[in-house]
């Protein structure tokens, strides 16, 4: 009789167990911090939401910060969650040359970390190094420019932030294609720092200067934003805008026919793989891929713009 009581009560528990959601069951995995820019900037927003997501999947809880792209508060801040006891870091970093020591002071607390979005210069630190590529995105973008504008006219180009190494190489991928036809002209450039108010201000005194210009090509999406709202305001709707970045306010402006195309960053993609690469290091000890890995970018045109959604694009 006790033998029968006591089989039915360890069938009962494994019932309980298999009903119980994997969340409850994996609550004893620990802690993973998701180190981003900004919060409030939709890029590094999405970045967050994927990690964040994919981390609770996984059974992991999460602290969710912004460093403000301030290398000083990013150091604070790691240091912060390596004292919480966190199992793991993922981090949009701050300053690729900079955050080399941050990420060296993890490692040697054995606290692992995936970089996303920005590389650092040195290998064998973090364990895994996700980036996207920018040189394709870049040359992608910047032959749909050439086709769209005909292959000759003023063009200007807005940068989005010549101190991030993204943006240097998008520049440099534009003009390895615009370069090659003589007949395009680049009449003007200015590093906006990425933000749409600076980028529609560089806009309004370019075109006092140019008003033959027939394209604006753009380092990111605020830049694009902030080039077609001072082109509204000047009532140039003849004028081709392109840019990458690929955010919901870009998938709006191509739908409405303003922007005519962009390159969607896979924000939560590479967030989300990022933490399944965390994972299985907490787990096995290695990642078992590289350490730094690309991740092209998907052209957005009108034609599949309704697909796009926070950085996230829908097969």
């Amino acid at each position: 009789m006790w033998k029968k009581l006591a089989l039915t009560a360890a069938v009962a528990a494994t019932c309980v167990a298999a009903l119980q959601p994997v969340d409850a069951l994996a609550a004893s995995k620990g802690t993973i911090a998701i180190l981003v820019n900004a919060l409030d900037n939709p890029y590094y927003a999405a970045e967050a939401k994927g990690a964040e997501k994919e981390a609770k999947k996984l059974g992991y809880d999460t602290i969710v910060l912004s460093h403000g792209e301030d290398v000083n508060k990013q150091n604070e801040l790691v240091n912060l969650v390596i004292g919480k006891g966190v199992k793991g870091i993922i981090l949009d970093n701050a300053d690729s040359n900079a955050s080399v020591a941050t990420v060296r002071t993890a490692k040697e607390k054995h606290v692992p970390v995936v970089l996303i979005n920005r590389e650092i210069p040195k290998d064998g630190i973090a364990i895994a190094q996700l980036s996207h590529n920018n040189l394709e995105a870049g040359s992608e973008v910047a032959q749909r420019f050439v086709e769209a504008i005909g292959e000759k006219g003023d063009y200007v180009e807005l940068t989005c932030n010549l101190a991030d190494k993204n943006c240097v190489t998008r520049s440099q991928a534009f003009h390895q294609v615009l370069d090659q036809y003589p007949d395009l002209k680049m009449v003007a450039r200015q590093d906006v720092k990425g933000a749409l108010l600076p980028a529609k201000q560089a806009m309004d005194s370019i075109l006092q200067e140019h008003q033959n210009i027939k394209g604006v090509i753009a380092g990111n999406g605020p830049a694009a934003l902030g080039a077609i709202a001072s082109l509204d305001s000047a009532n140039r709707k003849d004028v081709i805008v392109m840019g990458i970045d690929g955010s919901n306010d870009e998938r709006d402006s191509i739908r409405a026919g303003k922007l005519k195309a962009t390159v969607m960053l896979q924000a939560q993609g590479i967030a989300q793989h990022g933490v399944d690469l965390l994972d299985k290091y907490i787990r096995t000890g290695s990642t078992g891929e590289p350490e730094r890995q690309l991740t092209r970018g998907i052209l957005i045109t009108k034609d599949n713009a309704s697909k796009v959604n926070d950085f996230y694009y829908t097969k």
